[in-house]
């Protein structure tokens, strides 16, 4: 039997599927369905190109990282990125650069101190930036930030760093733009304010750019806070060029005292102004090119304010600006012409007065018309500017002859502004102006006729009798039209010299030379009006001390006038004697000043214009007020006051020179001896009480007035104090600068003991009470606290004495003290006796020691037997 066909396969096969509907219009691609995110297996025919590696992890890999510990500013960004950003394309990205290197720099000052070099390095190339926001945001930061920095560093590093600097600025001063070509001038302003050590070098190329940028009309038209601008650095620059000129006389003095390798240190100094050397021929070049385009400045700008109604701030100081600079340049071309005409090969033509007078007044004499306009106007603004045209002739009137401006024409129109100057409503600001005027009120007034002589002193006078800074000017008893104008100015003076002791220095200068001349051609003047000129060496005050005046921080050729009017004005000195002695004991006070004082009075005094008596009070308070600082025993603090020594011994001999010139000594001697003996009562230092002992020795050593008992109880002390020192640091023997300073003590001692043995044997007495430990008859000159110790005290006294005998002058007048001298060699024996208590065995060696020194000088008197002394042999 078999299966039947078509059983469970038969049925499976059955299920047969539909099948689908043919597709009308042809045959399509199979499409597949994936699932979504289901990744397709790559085709059969790829390569596989995948590379399979392990990674290495680095330290310090992260930017995070890289910047733990380093400064950031608040972006966190460093200053090496921000330097670099500072580059960017994008202007804005600029300025927040440089606003981040300013906020880092604030908050880290060290980077500023580490990286100023490269700042700058890389700041520069802003100088000639298109934005103008970064140019401004540079030049704060230079100014508030990096130049405060870069003046802490040497003279060479910074010399080579603003090189660079100056590169840029002079690249910017020729720009195509007019924005940064104004810019680069403020930044070249900006460096001669910090630097102006650094200006002379690059002093032909600034001076050419401001030739040319003032020659553009564009500054003219635009605003006149941009012309002001550069007319503000171009004032400095001139400034640096008249002070060098002013210094180049003394610059030339020093050089012939000094040697090569001198000469070569000043010159690399960058910081020494007489390191400062301009080209003389290529700046006057310049210079004189600025005198036309500032002229032409002046006059157009004159013509425009006098049409305008109201005031115009701006174009008023670029005016006033402008004038400021013609007069630095007249007086550099001034400097110019009083050299030698024959001067490193410079021809007689050359810049000398026939080229002032034909090229320099040539051009200025258009000014004169400019005034006219301004003297028309009622308004303060146009007074000032008459006055600094009136300036700039007044510092060319010796150069001028009439054909160029007659002199009588100048007068006139000084005479007019100071006449004016009474009227005016801002006082202040016309002190301001006016004060300038004063120094050359002299010359003029000289060289003036006659006629114009008389008005122009009573404009002068009025317009400065209510002023704060005043002057006067040179005059003879016998000049026409000046007696009426002797008693004004005499009352005013001494009021402007102290108000312009301060804000004047040029001023306290002619007033100063005033005064002289008013002592030398009119001693009889009264001098009563000058009482204050005493305030500027001193006050009392309400307790009877002296207030130190201005004299002392005057500059030296001040101070010299000022004591050069006291030989005219001696009745001013019985009240100014005792503020002059606090100024010459100020440490402020030069030497040379200090000496010239004493021979200032004591010529006054031999001119019969000060009295005897005041002059003798006047040198011992110098002497024994003095304060002198000892190189031997200073401290550390004082060390920079060694040298004063060395200055009191001169003044010692000066005041002992002029003593002696005096007359009589012993009368000279009793005249002021109780100046001496209060002096003396006061116990000053050894110093002070050597050159008073040195007084009476001069003058009299032989006075009985030195037997008064308190005088021997201080001259004891003071040779007492003197053997302290002497022995302070010496066990055995004696230095030989020590013994030296000891004998200078001693010696005037010595020459009152020579000439006086009651004195001398007072004296020995005073010191056996002293080694004997009795005080009760016995004065320190000093206060000093003496010494305890027995054997101490044995060992100064055997000092003195072995110094005494040791100067053969002092042997017949120290055999009359011969039985204290024994009596003090028998205590000497007792102290070494063993029995005597608290006296240890080495304080008995320096005993035995001082006792043989004392003995062996005792035999040297010949006023004993040997036999005297045999006995007290130490046998100890």
């Amino acid at each position: 039997m078999g299966r039947p066909k078509g059983g469970a396969a038969a049925s499976s096969s059955s299920k047969k599927p539909k099948a689908k509907p043919k597709q009308r219009g042809g045959v399509d691609f199979k499409k597949y369905k994936h699932k979504v995110g289901r990744k397709l297996p790559p085709p059969k025919n790829t390569t596989n190109t995948e590379i399979k590696s392990k990674m290495i992890v680095l330290p310090e890999q992260s930017m995070a990282s890289e910047r733990a510990g380093m400064a950031v500013n608040k972006r966190g960004l460093t200053l090496r990125e921000l330097l670099q950003q500072t580059v960017h394309y994008n202007a804005k990205v600029r300025r927040a650069a440089l606003n981040g290197i300013k906020d880092l720099v604030v908050k880290h000052p060290e980077e500023l101190k580490l990286h100023k070099v490269a700042m700058i390095e890389k700041l520069q190339e802003r100088i000639c930036d298109t934005d103008k926001v970064v140019r401004e945001s540079l030049y704060n930061i230079l100014q508030s930030l990096i130049f405060p920095s870069l003046k802490e560093d040497n003279a060479i590093s910074t010399r080579s760093t603003l090189s660079l600097l100056m590169a840029n600025v002079l690249n910017g001063m020729t720009n195509l733009s007019m924005d940064i070509q104004l810019m680069a001038f403020r930044f070249l302003e900006l460096v001669v304010l910090n630097f102006p050590s650094s200006f002379p070098r690059y002093a032909e190329q600034a001076f050419n750019n401001f030739v040319a940028v003032l020659s553009n009309d564009r500054i003219h038209l635009q605003d006149k806070s941009k012309l002001n601008s550069v007319l503000t650095g171009l004032g400095h620059c001139l400034s640096l060029v008249v002070r060098a000129t002013e210094n180049d006389d003394a610059s030339n003095r020093l050089a012939h005292n000094l040697s090569l390798r001198e000469l070569l240190k000043l010159t690399l100094d960058e910081d020494n102004p007489e390191s400062r050397a301009f080209s003389t021929f290529d700046v006057l070049t310049k210079l004189q090119n600025l005198i036309q385009i500032l002229i032409n400045s002046v006059e157009v700008s004159a013509s425009e304010l006098c049409a305008k109604p109201a005031n115009d701030a701006q174009s008023s100081e670029a005016l006033l600006s402008a004038l400021h600079c013609l007069d630095l340049i007249c007086r550099t071309f001034i400097h110019e012409a009083k050299k030698p005409q024959m001067e490193f090969g410079r021809s007689q033509t050359q810049f000398g007065p026939d080229w002032l007078n034909s090229s320099v007044l040539v051009y200025l004499k258009k000014l004169w018309g400019v005034k006219r306009l301004f003297h028309e106007k009622g308004d303060d603004r146009f007074f000032i500017f008459n006055l600094k045209i009136a300036e700039i002739f007044l510092c060319l009137s010796s150069w001028m002859d009439n054909t160029v401006l007659p002199a009588e024409e100048l007068c006139q129109f000084v005479s007019s502004l100071l006449a004016k100057a009474k009227v005016l409503r801002n006082k202040d600001l016309m002190e301001t102006h006016l004060s300038p005027l004063i120094a050359f009120i002299p010359g003029l007034i000289s060289n003036a006729g006659d006629d114009s002589k008389g008005y122009l002193l009573e404009a002068f006078t009025d317009a400065f009798g209510g002023s704060k800074e005043k002057s006067g000017t040179w005059f003879a008893e016998n000049d026409s039209g000046l007696s009426e104008y002797h008693n004004a100015w005499i009352y005013e003076l001494p009021g402007i010299l102290l108000q312009s002791v301060d804000k004047a220095p040029a001023v306290t200068k002619v007033v100063l030379e005033l005064l002289l001349r008013i002592g030398q051609y009119i001693p009889t003047i009264e001098c009563i009006n000058l009482r204050s000129f005493i305030q500027l060496f001193g006050t009392k005050s309400s307790s009877g001390m002296v207030e130190l005046g201005p004299f002392v921080n005057l500059p030296s050729d001040c101070q010299e006038l000022a004591i050069s009017c006291l030989y005219y004005f001696s009745n001013l000195l019985p009240d100014i004697i005792e503020p002059l002695v606090c100024c010459c004991l100020s440490d402020k006070l030069e030497h040379h000043i200090l000496f010239r004082i004493v021979e200032i009075l004591q010529s006054t005094y031999r001119a019969g214009n000060l009295q005897i008596t005041e002059q003798l009070s006047f040198l011992s308070s110098l002497m024994a007020r003095f304060n002198v600082h000892r190189g031997m025993s200073c401290t550390q603090e004082d060390a920079r006051k060694v040298s004063n020594l060395n200055t009191f011994k001169a003044l010692n001999h000066l005041i002992l020179t002029s003593l002696s010139e005096m007359g009589d000594g012993s009368l000279v001697l009793e005249l002021m001896w109780n100046n001496l003996s209060n002096e003396i009562a006061q116990k000053p230092s050894s110093h002070n009480m050597n050159g008073l002992f040195r007084i009476i020795v001069t003058l009299d050593a032989a006075t009985n007035k030195l037997m008064n008992e308190d005088v021997i109880k201080l001259l004891a002390g003071y040779l007492v104090d003197a053997a302290l020192d002497l022995s302070k640091n010496i066990e055995v023997g004696f230095q030989p600068d020590k013994t030296r300073l000891f004998q200078y003590f001693t010696n005037p001692c010595i020459i009152i003991f020579e000439q006086n043995d009651k004195v001398l044997c007072r004296i020995l007495e005073m010191l056996k009470s002293f080694a004997s430990g009795d005080d009760h008859m016995f004065s320190s000159a000093s206060n000093l606290d003496y010494p305890r110790e027995l054997s101490q005290r044995v060992c100064v006294v055997t000092t003195v004495l072995f110094f005494l005998c040791n100067d053969r002058r002092l042997h017949t007048n120290l055999s009359l003290g011969k039985t204290v001298i024994k009596s003090i060699l028998h205590y000497i024996r007792h102290l070494l006796d063993s029995n005597v208590p608290d006296v240890t065995y080495g304080q008995k060696q320096k005993l035995k020691c001082a006792f043989e020194q004392l003995k062996t000088k005792a035999l040297q008197l010949n006023c004993w037997d040997r036999s005297e002394l045999e006995g007290l042999s130490n046998t100890t």
